[in-house]
């Protein structure tokens, strides 16, 4: 074999697992996006409006909560038949101030202030106090559409099948006065969900295997909720937990995305938060896994219905060797392999991924609302930068999946400047005692 040919079957096997787990998951996905957004031509106006509750968990939310609740009041649903309500769990900021001043609006919405601390507490509460047939969470950074609970009501009543749903979250643009750095991040976080909600999810409520309902927005049958043992208070990631929790009590139901029920969510602020974000999506995804090893069982092979082991296998089996050709590349200088060889390798796996990228915002542009297309065509410029904003948010769930390992539970990670100031500071003290010591041994 010349070594031409050694090269070339090398690079091959040495990329295989990113461009096949990645092309793949694209493809299926697009037709995924197609299909799920047939459905909706299908939909029917509701004729009898059912009762709605809708709970707002809060904590030290002061800054958005206004806009949250005007936004709920606002709805087109009728609203005699909207029970809403706010559950603070622990303010410690002007959150109730906050709502006290909302007099035009605050004799339709209850105030309700638990003891228990955590979000899951809140909507657990706000589940027992609830009466109606829909049961929907918000999060208190959260803006509804108009019509968003009208959308998702109509679409759930007719479709008696679906037991649980998501909304279509769209990221806001950023303040004006934000900085740039910020304000491309806010853009690519939109990139990002447009085409994780659009087409991603589209794909997973297809083949009835969405994996979270999101936090921020879903709605639930009350009848179906009360199934499962509610939101758990023992994971970071109480909604995946949920989620799972409904695949094994309500079988018979489906659990989708509904496009054209929208929220908006406010932009992450810095790229320290985004990354405490995604490690604590990471591991609540592993947590959740552990405590739902029943559903692990179900083949990764299976066409239709979750299956963790897919997941799993995709997100962390086959990790590493997705993370090595970007990491581990440069060493390869060391056995022979010239440095334009592995500069053209990166560039080779670049345009793959814009490639890929491509095709997912073509695919989320066709079936995006208007206002969605249009900030879209406004921030095309940026798609060059996506392949490196997925490489960074991959790196950050790996960090995650490492951090669920080695540390204890807890809601809150640092980011990584944190880490490492604390690892620096904790080797510093180390040495001082250690020179400490040596110092008292030499004297004595």
């Amino acid at each position: 074999m010349s070594t031409t040919t050694a090269y070339i079957l090398f690079w091959i096997i040495w990329l295989l697992v990113p461009i096949l787990v990645d092309g793949i998951t694209v493809i299926a996905s697009l037709f995924g996006a197609v299909f799920n957004h047939r459905s909706f031509h299908q939909q029917q106006s509701l004729d009898f409006h059912p009762k709605v509750s809708i709970v707002i968990p809060v904590r030290n939310g002061a800054k958005t909560l206004e806009a949250c609740i005007r936004s709920i009041a606002a709805q087109s649903y009728p609203a005699e038949l909207l029970e809403i309500m706010v559950i603070d769990n622990g303010s410690t900021d002007d959150s109730f101030q906050v709502f006290n001043r909302l007099t035009d609006i605050r004799n339709r919405i209850t105030w309700h202030s638990i003891i228990g601390r955590g979000k899951a507490w809140a909507l657990n509460s706000g589940i027992y106090l609830s009466h109606s047939q829909y049961f929907i969470n918000v999060d208190c950074d959260l803006i509804l559409a108009p019509d968003a609970v009208e959308n998702a009501i109509a679409h759930m009543e007719s479709k008696p099948d679906i037991g649980a749903a998501t909304g279509y979250l769209v990221v806001l643009p950023p303040a004006k006065e934000a900085a740039s750095s910020q304000k491309i991040l806010a853009e690519l976080e939109f990139f990002e969900y447009v085409t994780v909600f659009g087409v991603g999810r589209a794909y997973q409520s297809q083949i009835n295997a969405l994996f979270t309902l999101s936090g921020a927005f879903s709605v639930f049958r009350r009848e179906i909720l009360l199934r499962t043992f509610l939101y758990n208070q023992d994971t970071v990631s109480e909604d995946t937990d949920l989620t799972l929790q409904l695949y094994t009590q309500a079988k018979e139901h489906k659990i989708v995305t509904i496009q054209n029920a929208v929220a908006y969510l406010h932009p992450t602020e810095d790229w320290a938060k985004l990354y405490s974000q995604r490690v604590r999506w990471q591991r609540g995804e592993l947590e959740a896994a552990a405590l739902h090893q029943n559903l692990v069982k179900h083949s990764f092979l299976r066409l239709k219905g979750l299956s963790l082991q897919r997941t799993l296998l995709i997100d962390h089996t086959l990790a590493l060797p997705r993370l090595i050709w970007l990491v581990f590349l440069p060493i390869l200088t060391h056995f022979g392999y010239t440095g334009s060889m592995i500069l053209f390798s990166y560039l080779v796996m670049y345009l793959f991924y814009l490639a890929v990228e491509g095709i997912w915002i073509a695919a989320a542009w066709l079936y995006a609302a208007p206002a969605v297309r249009q900030r879209m065509l406004e921030n095309w410029f940026l798609l060059p930068l996506m392949p490196l904003y997925r490489i960074t948010i991959f790196l950050f769930r790996v960090s995650g999946f490492i951090y669920a390992i080695n540390e204890p539970f807890s809601w809150a990670v640092p980011n990584p400047i944190t880490q490492l100031k604390t690892a620096l500071q904790a080797q510093w003290h180390s040495l001082v005692q250690r020179f400490t010591a040596w110092r008292s041994k030499e004297q004595v």
